[in-house]
Order: structure tokens, then C-alpha cells, then sequence
């Protein structure tokens, strides 16, 4: 004779039949027992159904929505650096290749010529981190000012072509480029054309797809003496996740937060910034100010001419207009960006949009991925 038992999962949806079961009715006490293991059993089977059916609905709700494993990747950061530091190699690149990020290095031969970088470590940056090596010119002078002087034909061959040949000699692939001190020329920019990609163009907010009609692409400096805070930045990188488009911005050196000063204004007037404390001003003579790091520098760059106690002496602007009691300053290098707000800049940057070079934009590169 058999048994059949039909076992009921509580409040769940389904029920479990157990049939062909031979217990003999007439062995009261192993029928009883029988049923309690058969009631163990079944109430194991029905807790790991209920558990299947949990992870199979969770498969299900990963596949059909992989932003919920990841964040969305969107749109672009383009990184440009501009002069020539060792740094760049030393710490900028692997800071950037722990989160599979690159950048653009403009180059000037005069940072080469004074060994603040070699040939080899473009090379390393190129062909071990995959960044771009550009030209930021032969000497580093002003193009408008030299043209001023000795005409579109001598820029051309002695800043322009002589930097390009030098660098391809070195094995390096040249094919964009920045101007020194952002200052250019309609005749100039397109002397460039005739043998470069692109050139870089400054704007308030560089944000763009796709390099333009005339040769340029944008960019919006972030060196201390155009400060830009943190928190804005993030909300640029948000807005190219958002619209899926491309942030450029650039920079100089990311330098440790040791060579920056900050402190609290108690007072300010005109041309002088009172702090609540004496002031330690960091190393280095081409000292800038941000009289209040909570705002953007709009202005232009606020020379620092003098540190001394609790007072900081700046050559232009009115401070009174620029900060306030209890707010933050900060001083230190103007082509200087601070490690601690580079590396932050990064790690929000990383989950949210993807690191491209110039090259790859003007190529068209970046919508493949």
C-alpha cells in the first residue's frame, strides 16, 4: 500500500506533490516518522525553489537593465596638458591609467630643451599610457606678437614646422596642436591647418562632439590661475554624461596640495586679502590667487606681488567684489592643479564618461565606442 501526501508551502504560490512513497500503513511509528522527513524535505525544496525563483528574477532584471550592475557610460572627458612637466610620466599617467583614462600632451621644445621632460618620456606617454603627444610650438612665444613682428611666414617655419619635424623625428605621431598663452590669429589658425588636425581654441565651457568647421576644438583651462571649483566640474562632467558629449579641459601640472595654501578672509579691501591666520606661503615666486574657492575665477588671473603675516598684496582687481568674510582662498603656482582635486576630478569622471584624445575626437573615434 502507498501513501500519497501532498505537501502545501505555506503561504507560497505553489504546492509540491510527493507520490510513490511505500510506507506501510501498518508500522504506525515509521509512518510518522516517514512523514516528518518527508515534511523536512519538502519544506528545504520549497525554501530553495523560493530562492531559485528569487535569483532567477534578479538574472532577469540584470540583463534586461545593465545600468543597474554599472553606471552608464556616456559622452567623453578630453584631457589636455600643456608645456611639458616630468611629472606628466611619473604621476599623471598611471593616475589616469588606473581608471583606463588618457590624455593630450602639448609639447613645447623649449621644456625639452631645458629638461624638464625628455624625448623618451613622451615616448613612454605615447606608446605605454596611449596618450597623444601634441606641439605647443618651438620656443613657447606669443604668435601674435611674433607674427607682429616678423610675419606668418617666419611663425610658420620657425615655431610651427620646425616643432612638427623635431618631434616626428623622435618617433612621436604630432598632429594637433595648442597655442602658447592661448593666443592666436584667423591667419595663424589656418597656417596650422595646412599641417596639423587641429589647434585649440579657449572657451567659458568646452563642450563639443566633433572638431570644428575652422580647425578648432575648445577647451576651458583649470590651472589654479583660471579656477574652476570641484563641485562645477562635476557638474560639467555630468552634463556631457546627460547630453553624451565631449568635456575639454586642460591644464599644466597636477602638483602635490602641499605647494597650495589655504586659509579663511577676515577681511579684504582693494588690493589686499587679510586672513584670519598668519600665512605660509608655499615655495615658488609665480604665486596666484583665488580669493574665494567656492566661486569660478572669471575675472583673469590674480597675480599674488606679496605675502607678509596675516596679509596677501595681489596687483589687480578689487577683492571686495571677489570674496567675503569667512570664505576660503587658496595660493599657490597659476599653472598649478592640485593633486588631492585632479585625483577627484578622475574618480568621478571614471563611472560616468569615457577618457579620449584629441586625435580620437577629430577622427571621429570616440561614437565607436
Amino acid at each position: 500500500m502507498f501513501l500519497y501526501r501532498i505537501i502545501s508551502a505555506g503561504n507560497r504560490q505553489h504546492t509540491l506533490l510527493w507520490s510513490l512513497l511505500p510506507v506501510p500503513l501498518d508500522f504506525t511509528g515509521l509512518s510518522a516518522l516517514f512523514n516528518r522527513v518527508i515534511s523536512c524535505f519538502a519544506s528545504l525544496i520549497d525554501n530553495f525553489l523560493g530562492k531559485k525563483k528569487i535569483i532567477w528574477g534578479l538574472f532577469l532584471l540584470v540583463a534586461l537593465n545593465p545600468g543597474l550592475t554599472e553606471a552608464r557610460v556616456h559622452g567623453g572627458l578630453v584631457l589636455m596638458f600643456d608645456d611639458g612637466y616630468a611629472n606628466w610620466l611619473t604621476a599623471v599617467a598611471p593616475e589616469l591609467a588606473r581608471v583606463g583614462g588618457v590624455a593630450t600632451a602639448y609639447v613645447t621644445l623649449n621644456n625639452i630643451r631645458s629638461e624638464k621632460l625628455t624625448y623618451e618620456d613622451l615616448r613612454n606617454l605615447q606608446n605605454h599610457y596611449g596618450w597623444e603627444i601634441g606641439t605647443h610650438t618651438n620656443h613657447h612665444f606669443n604668435p601674435q606678437e611674433f607674427v607682429k613682428r616678423k610675419g606668418l611666414s617666419a611663425w610658420t617655419s620657425q615655431e610651427l614646422v620646425s616643432a612638427i619635424r623635431e618631434l616626428r623625428t623622435q618617433g612621436l605621431k604630432i598632429d594637433n596642436l595648442s597655442f602658447p598663452f592661448d593666443a592666436t590669429t584667423p591667419e595663424v589658425q589656418a597656417a596650422v591647418v595646412q599641417h596639423l588636425e587641429s589647434f585649440r581654441r579657449p572657451e567659458p565651457l568646452a563642450l563639443g562632439s566633433a572638431v570644428r568647421e575652422d580647425g578648432s576644438i575648445p577647451g576651458t583651462e583649470i590651472s589654479l590661475a583660471n579656477y574652476v571649483p570641484l563641485g562645477l566640474i562635476k557638474k560639467w562632467i555630468d552634463l556631457a554624461h546627460n547630453q553624451d558629449r565631449l568635456l575639454f579641459l586642460y591644464g599644466h601640472q597636477v602638483l602635490p596640495d602641499a605647494d597650495f595654501v589655504t586659509g579663511t578672509v577676515e577681511a579684504a579691501s582693494p588690493h589686499t586679502l587679510t586672513a584670519t591666520e598668519d600665512i605660509k606661503a608655499p615655495p615658488g615666486a609665480d604665486l596666484y590667487l583665488v580669493p574665494d574657492t567656492s566661486k569660478r575665477s572669471l575675472g583673469g588671473p590674480i597675480r599674488v606681488v606679496g605675502v607678509a603675516g596675516k596679509q596677501i598684496q595681489v596687483g589687480r582687481g578689487d577683492l571686495r567684489h571677489l570674496t567675503k568674510p569667512g570664505a576660503t582662498f587658496m595660493i599657490g603656482p597659476g599653472y598649478g592643479l592640485r593633486w588631492s582635486d585632479f585625483r577627484a576630478l578622475v574618480d568621478y569622471a571614471a563611472p560616468r564618461v569615457k577618457f579620449y584624445t584629441v586625435h580620437q575626437v577629430v577622427r571621429g573615434q570616440w561614437y565607436k565606442n
